[in-house]
């Protein structure tokens, strides 16, 4: 299946797996994809307060155990300079210190620049139909207290009536969760983060190849640019001669390496390696007697090594690079 545009949503249960690492391998990746508008990430009310609480809950017992372990017998044995020694001599501020790691959800929210689903966006009337007649979420025995699930299904079933342009992601541990989703097309259902970023990862590196033939193909081109831009902007390479002191004669580009720094759905960019030479004339103060001096031209050659980016676009349905967007200094 070829990776698209989508939307993503993560049972509460995906962030516990994750252990709230929100800057860890796979929620790091999704938030940058997020901020991007490749894998939007969507956050029901509810689902905004049940890992608020969730959070705040796992926080509060490990800082209690924290402030029990420095209380301890064992850390009485030893000297109160010791204690200083060992950075032990205090008393942590269990409330600060759980708003703080509350906080980092409400960042990563922000980083993501999460869409939010309200609560008064939800069909109660569905949600109460769905309790009495035991449908996903809902079950028998214990499944009949799944209501923050059933509020999340809602939200997300009003969201993609809303918005019916992108498919979404549906991640979550739970079967019922799965269940409730797994007959409707404008969802796709798993059970792992991790799944969802393989098949990008598979997409992107399938655009791999054509991205770099797409630069071979261009690199007579791009060189030409590139000599363009030495031509126009001498302080690239003459910052001492920053005040139109510089006619330049002749430029030489040579690409020597073409690195693949970054790749998106849509989007590539390069670094390009290159060695260039100017042969130019500038005008220069010169010594023209004893204590003397005067503006003359002198020829000069520049010539070095620089990295310059190169941005490689996609065509109108993402499925090849085809087009280059920009060269960037």
């Amino acid at each position: 299946m070829t990776f698209e545009r989508s939307y993503i949503f993560l049972d509460t249960s995906v962030y516990v797996q994750e252990s709230y690492r929100f800057s860890g391998t796979s929620l790091g990746k999704l938030a940058g994809m997020s901020s991007d508008d490749e894998l939007r990430l969507i956050v029901p009310e509810i689902i905004q307060k049940e890992v608020t609480y969730k959070l705040r809950e796992t926080a509060e017992e490990h800082a209690a155990k924290i402030q029990t372990a420095l209380d301890s017998n064992i850390i009485g044995l030893i000297g109160e300079k010791d204690k200083k020694m060992a950075g032990l001599d205090f008393q942590i501020d269990q409330e600060m210190l759980v708003a703080r790691i509350v906080e980092t959800w409400e960042r990563f929210c922000t980083r993501c620049n999460a869409e939010a689903i309200p609560l008064a966006s939800v069909n109660l009337q569905g949600v109460v139909a769905s309790y009495f007649d035991a449908k996903p979420p809902f079950g028998k025995g214990r499944k009949r207290n799944e209501f923050p699930d059933a509020f999340a299904v809602a939200s997300m079933v009003s969201f993609a009536e809303n918005n019916p342009r992108r498919p979404i992601y549906v991640v979550s541990r739970d079967n019922g969760m799965l269940e409730a989703f797994r007959n409707d097309s404008r969802f796709r259902c798993h059970k792992e983060l991790s799944e969802v970023l393989d098949e990008y990862n598979r997409h992107t590196e399938a655009l791999s190849p054509a991205a770099h033939a797409l630069m071979e193909k261009n690199v007579d081109w791009i060189t030409e640019v590139i000599g363009d831009e030495l031509h126009a902007n001498p302080s690239l390479y003459a910052s001492e001669y920053r005040d139109g002191r510089v006619s330049v004669q002749d430029i030489s580009v040579d690409v020597y390496e073409m690195n693949l720094v970054e790749i998106g759905l849509d989007r590539a960019v390069f670094d390009v390696g290159l060695d260039y030479r100017v042969y130019a004339e500038v005008i220069d103060m010169v010594r023209v007697g004893y204590d003397d001096y005067d503006w003359d031209v002198i020829p000069r050659n520049f010539d070095g090594r620089m990295t310059v980016y190169v941005e490689v676009r996609a065509n109108s349905d993402f499925s090849e690079l085809n087009e280059i967007a920009s060269i960037e200094f």
